[in-house]
């Protein structure tokens, strides 16, 4: 690459950088997807080395089969996207940027092991990879000087992978949360599953927050509060006139 043209291309990243860290959610991510999914799985190799991970019992082969499931039903399903079991008392579960998703067993435990509350989970995890809210965290979090280094090939995804492990436990924002819930119940309708089982998955977070908060983890946290989530997903399984074992819409 010429000398001008590495010029004009830091302009261009720059200035593009300065839209997408202003905060607006659907700002221009400059990351490709296939840097998405090598840091994705960057990270994940870095998660997998600190955690008890799973991938073979039958409860992981039964939690990759609903994430799957869930997956072929996005809009479109462009991402290698895989699920793995973490053997841990934690009530959480996370995606990784590129299509890496992951689920405690602390969390399947408080949803009783209920499919239809494990794929509406997945389902907002999943959201956030497609609509790509992890890329545009992990532009925020890594500044424009190392992200025009990728760009420009002189950092690779593994320099940042722990920076993107870190950032995967962490919550997302109010609007982005909400556009999980929503496209999540989408997914998990068109995938066959019960999508009110939401309203119970976000109860059984509401209740662990009253009785415990200390022990409550990243993930569903406050930000927005669960009854206005609750009330936001009341309000989208009426607009899409979605009933079901937990509610019936009006």
């Amino acid at each position: 690459m010429s000398r001008e043209l590495k010029t004009v291309l830091v302009v261009v990243v720059l200035a593009a950088m300065s839209w997408a860290l202003t905060g607006c959610d659907g700002g221009t991510v400059l990351l490709t997807k296939d840097d998405e999914v090598q840091i994705g799985k960057e990270a994940a190799a870095e998660f997998d080395k600190e955690h008890r991970v799973d991938r073979t019992s039958d409860l992981a082969r039964r939690i990759s089969n609903i994430g799957q499931r869930v997956a072929a039903r996005t809009d479109p399903p462009d991402y290698p996207y895989s699920f793995t079991l973490v053997r841990e008392d934690t009530v959480n579960a996370f995606a990784m940027p590129g299509g890496y998703i992951y689920m405690y067993e602390g969390l399947i435990d408080e949803l009783n092991n209920d499919t239809d509350a494990i794929a509406w989970v997945m389902g907002h995890e999943i959201t956030h990879i497609q609509q790509r809210h992890s890329a545009k965290r992990i532009e925020r979090a890594i500044g424009a000087s190392v992200l025009i280094d990728i760009v420009l090939g002189r950092e690779t995804a593994g320099q940042i992978a722990g920076v993107v492990a870190g950032l995967a436990l962490q919550d997302y924002g109010r609007d982005q949360e909400f556009t999980a819930d929503r496209l999540g119940l989408k997914w998990t309708a068109q995938a066959g599953y019960d999508p009110t089982a939401a309203i119970f998955v976000l109860q059984t977070f509401q209740r662990l927050q009253g009785d415990e908060p200390s022990d409550l983890e990243v993930f569903f946290m406050t930000h927005p509060g669960n009854n206005d989530r609750i009330n936001h997903v009341k309000r989208v399984l009426d607009e899409f006139d979605y009933s079901g074992q937990h509610y019936s819409a009006k």
